[in-house]
């Protein structure tokens, strides 16, 4: 039995006589239950989005206490208890050692960094590519972090030669497992949205709950090192209980992004072709929007990771009340949760670069603070926010423009490469991370903070050296870091879109993917 079509009356007036030409909509009850069935899948996905970033928030809690576990206090613990044997000269030697010993393994591990990223772009497993990565790279590195923070069973005073050996072991160990576990966390974001909308909310969701992980780290780091300490009777041990809590919120963060998210599928998504590894450094190089991201994205996670890495000296040995550190610092971080929760309605007034400058202007007038500062808490805590409130917006917006440069990529070269490209972030985020450790070794020991020193044994001139390294240096940085992202990254918001709109009807039409390489490359400013 055929449906009878029902006829739409179309309105006439003396401007706009019938045309007896037109051709008369009609509605069927066959399109009424297509536009109910779309409504339908509709209100589905909006449901598995909300589902997938609650989780995905929560999973980003234990995997930046993970990292700032040991990008900020991992080098503090070695420059101070580790290596307290009496003798000045062998703790300064040991700690010049493994402070070298980090910047090497972390520039080996960098290079290895894409090549993990086109491991997981290859992986297929009825779990998807992702969380298999997450629960090997997130269980192993967190073990192997708690394993750093032992004296190995005193060979840090006994045994020297086994202690750098084993050290050396399970810090590449845990660098390269907490690289699958980072990648495939933020790799993520492509496969939770493919619109500008849900990738700024993803990413938005997902810096807050980093920015949770961020200010519960920092809380708790000196409470559970004195409480550590009083249970189990010195300061190694309550490290050694920081690092056992630290392991317990990765387990629950791998657990929860594991079994609570669900990835959702798109027509770009499905054309990603697999990756060869002799093809790793052709990809990144033919990107240019990647390539000038990555060199602006260098120096402000340079900046920021010297910066942060100094902090708790800052606190114990110019300020000179460690205690203090997590009483300011940790409220400060609370700074950074709330300024992200912005970010959503600044995006969608707003394009990225005056976000992103606005952003590190603040961030600029923060060093200014420190340096200047006295010893009072009321300009201290001024300084902390002024710091650590901007960097939610500024990783966001970096985030977006290196997820963006994914796209640009597939329009430019016909290929596709999410975790590759996505690789790129943790490796520059790591390099810096083993830069900022090593300089951060070598500064405390020309200042005189190692071992068993304490405010007062700080002279005037170690004083404002180390004031100098602090906030100089990131200044140099972060200027560097905008002027090469305002002459050379030109991948607007708008003209990403306009990708995506070229790459999907090209789909559609059965046509592949366009190649953009016979077009303009990159977008006016």
């Amino acid at each position: 039995m055929t449906a009878q079509p029902t006829s739409v009356s179309v309105p006439t007036s003396p401007t706009n006589p019938p045309d007896p030409t037109a051709t008369v909509e009609s509605v069927t009850p066959t399109s009424a239950a297509a536009a109910a069935s779309a409504q339908s899948q509709a209100q589905t996905q909006s449901k598995s989005n909300t589902r997938n970033f609650v989780f995905y928030l929560l999973g980003l809690i234990g995997h930046d206490v993970f990292y700032f576990g040991f990008s900020l206090y991992l080098i503090k613990f070695i420059t101070g208890p580790l290596f307290a044997s009496g003798s000045k000269s062998y703790d300064d030697h040991m700690v010049a050692i493994i402070s070298g010993i980090i910047i090497v393994v972390r520039v080996v591990e960098l290079i290895l960094d894409p090549f993990l990223g086109t491991l997981i772009d290859n992986t297929r497993t009825p779990i998807g590519k992702f969380k298999p990565w997450i629960i090997i790279g997130g269980l192993v590195g967190s073990v192997s972090f708690v394993m750093l923070f032992t004296t190995f069973g005193g060979a840090n005073i006994n045994n020297p030669v086994l202690y750098v050996v084993l050290f050396t072991v399970f810090f590449l160990l845990m660098d390269c497992s907490y690289s699958l576990y980072d990648i495939s966390m933020w790799s993520m974001i492509p496969a939770l949205s493919d619109t500008a909308e849900g990738r700024g909310t993803a990413t938005a969701v997902g810096r807050l709950g980093a920015g949770v992980g961020q200010m519960i780290v920092t809380a708790m780091v000196i409470p559970s090192v004195l409480l550590g300490e009083g249970w189990f009777g010195s300061e190694r041990s309550g490290w050694l209980f920081f690092a056992v809590l630290v392991f317990l919120f990765v387990v629950s963060s791998v657990l929860l992004t594991s079994f609570g998210i669900k990835e959702v599928e798109s027509p770009l998504r499905a054309h990603a072709e697999k990756t060869k590894f002799k093809d790793v450094f052709r990809i990144i190089f033919h990107n240019d929007q990647l390539a000038w991201l990555s060199v602006a994205s260098l120096c402000y996670y340079f900046a920021l990771a010297l910066t942060a890495a100094l902090m708790t000296y800052y606190f114990q040995y110019i300020y000179g009340d460690a205690a203090s550190y997590s009483m300011i610092f940790g409220p400060a971080t609370l700074s950074a949760v709330v300024s992200i929760a912005f970010y959503p309605w600044l995006i969608s007034r707003f394009e990225r670069k005056p976000i992103l400058f606005g952003a590190l202007g603040v961030m600029l007038v923060s060093f200014v603070v420190f340096f200047l500062a006295p010893t009072n808490v009321v300009v201290i805590v001024v300084a902390s926010i002024l710091f650590l409130f901007p960097q939610p917006i500024i990783w966001a917006s970096l985030t977006l423009a290196l997820t963006d440069t994914i796209e640009y990529g597939q329009w430019k070269t016909g290929e596709r490469h999410e975790s590759l490209t996505l690789a790129l972030r943790p490796m520059l985020d790591k390099f810096s991370g083993a830069l900022s450790n090593g300089i951060v070794g070598l500064v405390a020991v020309a200042c005189g903070m190692t071992g068993a020193a304490t405010f007062a044994d700080i002279t005037p001139g170690g004083r404002f050296l180390f004031k100098a390294i602090m906030c100089g240096v990131p200044v140099v940085l972060v200027l560097l870091s905008m002027l090469v992202y305002h002459c050379k990254f030109t991948l607007t918001m708008a003209r990403h879109e306009q990708i995506v709109k070229e790459l999907t009807e090209g789909l559609s039409r059965g046509e592949g993917q366009p190649d953009g390489s016979s077009q303009s490359d990159t977008a006016q400013a």
